[in-house]
């Protein structure tokens, strides 16, 4: 958190540190990890850290009440669509033929509103067909969609997640929030 605080972001970033002391004392630690290590205690935590990464997000887009132009027909935009990253030649774990044709992940991110805030996203291997896992995904956008914007929501989803399932999603979350603005969708048809 320290380092991603001052804008790294990598965890090569630890390598860098210049003031040791002022580093160790502001995060009362005895010593600096070293790059492995770093990475090791993150690999190690990721999974119980994601939450309280999510709510953090979640809660600052709600506390903030971010404008929101809605489109002309009066909703807010929630997109969601796969977006291949190239990591060819990387050997990285996970990282392997997208339908782009490259080495490399495939995450999906969920973006509120014209203006794109990120209010979900999932790391995911390239060969990863992008509906797998992704009713969840849009649940839970919809979920936290609605509590940071009061007006109707138009999910839009790209071919590859021409899926009844997301349809589903959809229907599912208006009937158990029937007190909330209307979520509508367009799905481009595969």
């Amino acid at each position: 958190m320290a380092l991603l605080s001052i804008g790294k972001n990598d965890f090569e970033a630890i390598n860098g540190i210049e003031s040791e002391f002022y580093f160790t004392s502001a995060m009362d630690i005895d010593e600096i990890p070293g790059e492995a290590t770093l990475c090791q205690r993150m690999d190690k935590h990721a999974i119980s850290f994601l939450p309280i990464v999510e709510k953090a997000g979640r809660d600052f887009l709600s506390n903030i009440q971010p404008a929101l132009r809605p489109l002309s027909t009066g909703h807010i935009p929630v997109d969601a669509d796969v977006t291949p990253m190239d990591n060819s030649g990387s050997h990285k774990e996970g990282a392997s033929r997208t339908y782009k044709g490259h080495d490399g992940y495939a995450p999906m991110a969920v973006y509120l509103g014209q203006e794109g805030y990120c209010i979900g996203f999932e790391l995911r291997e390239g060969k990863q067909h992008c509906q797998k896992d992704t009713p969840a995904l849009l649940a839970r956008a919809l979920r936290d969609a609605h509590k940071i914007a009061a007006q109707p929501l138009l999910l839009r989803l790209d071919g590859g997640n021409d899926a009844i399932e997301n349809i589903e999603v959809v229907l599912a979350h208006n009937e158990a929030h029937g007190d909330r603005p209307v979520v509508d969708f367009l799905i481009k048809w595969n």
